[in-house]
């Protein structure tokens, strides 16, 4: 199953970026979704700082399945918080490094079942979605709205989720940084859904365990549509191979081949004539 035909239904000249066993860390917003659902457009009822605070911490959000109804059958590539709504600045003020940021998605317990040790929450597979060394910039988590804006740019995935439905665990490992924490705009323990379709715990520790219950950050989760219109080709090409998509231009259907030699893991991305990225066809083995 390594040679496959992508049949894309829009109109646009394309050009096409296809790498072999790298991990892109690129990936195209197609829709965000933010959870609790009633905060999108709603101030938190607190702060928490766990994801952003410049001491190691592991924080384990635990999000019920009716949140995420419009996220069926996607892929989850990136995760955003947003400043406290009583900030008076944007954070942070330079840019902060953060030498391990790892980030695990996995399907959980209902939130009203949550344990406090970390892994007695987990129902299957837990699939580790980012690791490795975060930058934040300087003023990315901007102030002066009610709720602020969520964090540009979003923290990327290296390896997207696909969501199938069901109760889902966002579990964010990280080893802190030289510079100031900042609080994230969170709902309260005592809040009406805390408990039901979220609760949280946490702990000081970048390998923690086990915590205690923590107030819950109001999320966005960014997706992409799993692509449709593929066909797989019998046989097993010898080289890689990325052809001319045909035809070309074209309205409205395009046809685009390529073929590996070997299992890897796979980009492809098609941009518009100005640079911009229309769509994220593959990125996963």
């Amino acid at each position: 199953m390594l040679k496959r035909y992508f049949f894309l239904f829009f109109s646009l000249l394309i050009i096409i970026c296809f790498t072999s066993n790298v991990n892109s860390q690129t990936a195209n917003p197609q829709a965000v979704f933010v959870i609790p659902n009633a905060y999108s457009g709603t101030a938190g009822t607190t702060t928490f700082t766990g994801p952003t605070g410049n001491t190691p911490r592991t924080y384990q959000m635990l999000i019920s399945a009716n949140q995420l109804t419009s996220l069926v059958g996607t892929h989850i590539t990136a995760l955003s918080l947003r400043n406290f709504t009583t900030a008076t600045s944007s954070w942070p003020a330079s840019d902060v490094n953060v030498s391990n940021y790892d980030i695990y998605l996995a399907p959980g317990v209902a939130p009203s079942e949550r344990r406090l040790t970390f892994d007695s929450n987990i129902v299957g597979t837990k699939t580790q979605v980012r690791a490795g060394s975060l930058l934040i910039p300087a003023n990315s988590f901007p102030f002066g709205g009610s709720p602020n804006a969520f964090g540009t740019p979003p923290i990327n995935f290296n390896t997207s989720y696909l969501y199938t439905g069901g109760h889902l665990i966002v579990e964010i490992r990280q080893s802190g940084f030289t510079g100031t924490s900042r609080a994230n705009d969170a709902i309260g323990t005592s809040i009406s859904g805390y408990g039901t379709e979220f609760s949280s715990l946490w702990t000081g520790s970048y390998a923690g365990t086990a915590g205690i219950q923590g107030n819950f950050c109001v999320l966005q989760l960014t997706n992409s549509p799993v692509p449709t219109g593929i066909s797989t080709l019998t046989g097993t090409p010898t080289e890689f191979r990325l052809s001319q998509n045909y035809p070309n231009p074209f309205n409205p259907v395009t046809k685009i081949e390529y073929a590996i030699p070997f299992e890897s893991k796979v980009t492809l991305t098609v941009f518009d004539l100005l640079g911009r990225e229309a769509a994220n066809l593959v990125n996963n083995n």
